[in-house]
């Protein structure tokens, strides 16, 4: 079987599909990627070469209708001269991208979408971004959604298409890698001291893009506004900006984030589970998710998360049995919830103990089993159209 995987930047590939790949590559497929190479945030942690043919295509992240075209264009032609058994594309600016670049006679096409965009964004945008996506689900011959709120307001919206969701909690995450057994004390030890982390020092973490959406201006707010009073707090952000979205922070209080001496900036990182080792919970108060890994991550590894009652945050945290799912996304709401767990260690370790026991149903296998399965069902599925069309 040949696959050929469209997605829009070398940064989502590492982050989301290189475990799938590799496993596909194992069991002696071929793989072919259409991705662009430029990292976002201008990250340079991902250093390993690829096992995968590499096609660079400058795929557009957000709506520039050119760019999509541009893109489209290429894209076709990697499909034509290629010829792979299938195409699978991941993000709904990469599925857009290859709905402009589909012809007739292109192999099944399976998109997957990490979040839709229009059921959460308000005004003009919702309009055209709503307009965009499900003309580009419509497109697909089978969309994948990651929540059960996405499948149900797509199939509604785009009736006749095939709309589904996976099995598996999404994209799951590593669990060899998101384990506090595998990770020596020493290790850990060693990076607190080179963070400026006393073991005494209660950690928050947030992990992901700085951009409004994710939340980022609050966990910021509410941390300062915490550590006024409390000097042993701590703030890992693991992450960068994003050069297309806001993370609607004025520039006081930027500067008042960079001068908090209980704020550690690290940049975007690989080895996010050593950060999560040293953390004691995990902020992320995200408005716009799919179903997210980084808190599939942190429960796998006994770290409880504090988050908002909002589509695939809702899917991951359970309320007060791994965390707290805030139902007011507020930096009052958010900084009330962090100073409950900093006083109260007891319902912090019994979060902490219930995620652990949970923590084999994000297991990424159950993800990349799956995937076989879809494969193998798409591709049997248009050989045997194709047999009785020459029949």
């Amino acid at each position: 079987m040949k696959v050929l995987f469209v997605i829009p930047s070398i940064t989502n590939f590492f982050t989301f599909l290189e475990d799938l790949v590799n496993h596909l590559i194992a069991e002696g497929n071929e793989v072919l990627l259409a991705t662009s190479t430029h990292h976002i945030s201008d990250i340079s942690c991902y250093e390993r070469p690829l096992r995968c043919q590499l096609y660079d295509i400058d795929f557009p992240r957000g709506f520039e209708p050119l760019k999509h075209l541009k893109a489209a264009a290429t894209l076709n032609k990697v499909v034509q001269s290629t010829n792979p058994d299938m195409v699978n594309v991941h993000f709904s600016a990469a599925v857009f991208t290859a709905a402009l670049a589909k012809k007739s006679n292109w192999p099944v096409t399976m998109g997957t979408f990490h979040g839709l965009s229009f059921p959460i964004i308000t005004g003009w945008q919702k309009l055209v971004i709503g307009m965009a996506e499900r003309w580009a689900a419509s497109r697909m011959d089978v969309t994948y959604v990651l929540t059960e709120d996405d499948r149900e307001v797509l199939a509604r919206k785009i009736k006749g298409s095939d709309v589904r969701i996976f099995r598996s909690y999404g994209l799951g995450c590593n669990l060899s890698t998101f384990d506090k057994q595998a990770i020596p004390e020493i290790e850990s030890s060693a990076l607190r001291e080179q963070l400026g982390i006393a073991k005494s020092d209660f950690v928050f973490i947030f992990i992901g893009r700085q951009v409004h959406f994710k939340g980022f201006d609050k966990i910021v707010k509410a941390f300062i506004k915490l550590y006024s009073g409390q000097q042993d707090l701590k703030l890992i952000l693991v992450g960068a900006k994003d050069h297309i979205h806001s993370n609607n922070l004025s520039a006081d209080q930027e500067s008042a984030m960079n001068s908090c001496p209980g704020v550690i900036s690290v940049g975007w990182q690989e080895n996010v589970n050593e950060y999560l080792n040293i953390s004691d919970v995990n902020v992320f108060p995200s408005i716009r998710e799919g179903l997210p890994v980084n808190l599939m991550e942190s429960l796998a590894m006994g770290v409880p998360v504090i988050t908002v009652n909002t589509r695939g945050c809702r899917d991951v945290v359970i309320h007060e049995i791994d965390g707290i799912v805030l139902e007011e996304n507020s930096v009052g709401a958010l900084s009330e919830a962090m100073l409950q767990l900093y006083q109260n260690r007891e319902n912090l370790q019994r979060y902490a103990r219930n995620a652990l026991r949970a923590r084999f149903r994000f297991d990424r296998t159950n993800f990349i089993e799956e995937q076989f399965e879809i494969f193998t069902e798409l591709t049997g599925k248009q050989a045997r159209m194709g047999q009785e069309a020459h029949t």
